[in-house]
């Protein structure tokens, strides 16, 4: 069995198709709600405001990409921020693309991580992805409580919009939990990992070396054991993720005061959480296209704003925080492959050299 990570595998047609069908889907409801209304709010919009929301959007992702790059310093990998940025940035592409649950993105940040170091550890490279995800989810989910709380208590959120924010809360909070067990706990990893070997020998009839599986195993715990031990590290990590969630949440409320409509950041807090963890969900539809945008406006809608405005809000927060991240994020693939391209080109080359050479 190959020991080499690979990226995944993009099928365009198939994602072009099931993208049409969402927009085709979401248009069909566009045109129930009536488009005339909305027209007039997406004219009202302030260009300054709406570019200061892009400006927000990408500052995001540079604040999570210095969370990442200060955890990968522990390991020694020595990836410039910028390269950190478009890997980030590839992540996202993959994820919307390629739904499975994030999956994609992550296994797209281990391969270019491991690829750009020139290295080959991919128990390091796992951790620093793994312990990246857990100092993100912090303020994620303690956002979600706060709008959760504000939701209950300072708005007529009917009963429905309330249990959907209650639930994606708790299961939020246990998947964290179970996640925590995973990259920490001795023996919970490997359950996992060696059903899922039992699993692949039957299907695929292959033999799957399991020393080399426990061994990566146990230095993966031991790698984010020792992250742990690094207080200084995990703070500066989590200041720079707080950072980074709250620029990608503040996006729909500048697009909200962009349309000269107010809305309590708080609120806008727990229809956040409700959209990044429909994209996360390994959905058919690439991005939630067209699903997520429903549940935006409804939900938007639920606590009180205007539908038009809703409407109009979550077209641009969308065209800003799925179109314009996965555009960007598509040309820094390509950027990514053709650079991991010529650094595998120059140390063919040298080790040519070198054969000569003797």
């Amino acid at each position: 069995m190959s020991r080499e990570l690979e990226l995944p595998t993009l099928k365009p047609r198939k994602s072009i198709a099931l993208i049409a069908f969402g927009l085709g889907v979401y248009l069909i409801y566009l045109y129930q709600i009536g488009f005339q209304d909305v027209m007039d709010s997406l004219r009202d919009v302030d260009l300054r405001l709406f570019s200061l929301a892009v400006i927000l959007a990408l500052a995001g992702i540079f604040f999570d990409s210095l969370a990442w790059k200060k955890i990968a310093g522990k390991f020694d990998y020595r990836v410039p921020i910028s390269d950190i940025f478009f890997i980030y940035m590839s992540s996202i592409f993959m994820n919307n693309l390629i739904p499975s649950g994030s999956f994609s993105g992550e296994t797209a940040r281990i391969y270019f991580l491991e690829k750009l170091d020139g290295g080959s550890r991919i128990d390091r490279s796992s951790a620093t992805v793994a312990a990246t995800r857990i100092i993100t989810a912090v303020p994620f989910i303690l956002g979600t409580v706060i709008g959760l709380a504000y939701i209950a208590l300072k708005t007529n959120a009917p009963a429905w919009a309330l249990a959907t924010c209650s639930g994606i809360t708790i299961f939020l909070l246990f998947i964290n939990v179970i996640f925590l067990g995973v990259c920490f706990a001795d023996n919970w990893l490997e359950r996992i990992i060696f059903t899922l070997v039992d699993f692949v020998e039957k299907v695929f009839k292959v033999t799957v070396d399991r020393m080399q599986c426990l061994g990566i195993m146990d230095r993966f715990h031991s790698s984010m054991k020792m992250l742990a031990e690094h207080k200084r590290t995990l703070f500066i990590s989590t200041f720079w993720a707080v950072a980074g969630w709250l620029s990608m949440t503040l996006v729909a409320v500048v697009i909200f005061r962009s349309m000269g409509v107010k809305i309590p950041v708080q609120a806008v807090f727990a229809v956040y959480a409700v959209m990044i963890f429909l994209q996360m969900l390994p959905l058919f539809l690439p991005g939630g296209v067209g699903l997520v945008d429903i549940v935006m406006i409804t939900l938007f809608s639920a606590i009180g704003v205007p539908t038009s405005s809703a409407v109009a809000a979550t077209i641009l927060t969308r065209l800003i925080q799925l179109w314009l991240l996965t555009a960007i994020g598509g040309i820094s693939t390509a950027y990514l492959v053709k650079k991991v391209d010529q650094i595998a080109l120059k140390n063919g080359l040298s080790k040519g050299g070198l054969a000569k050479g003797f």
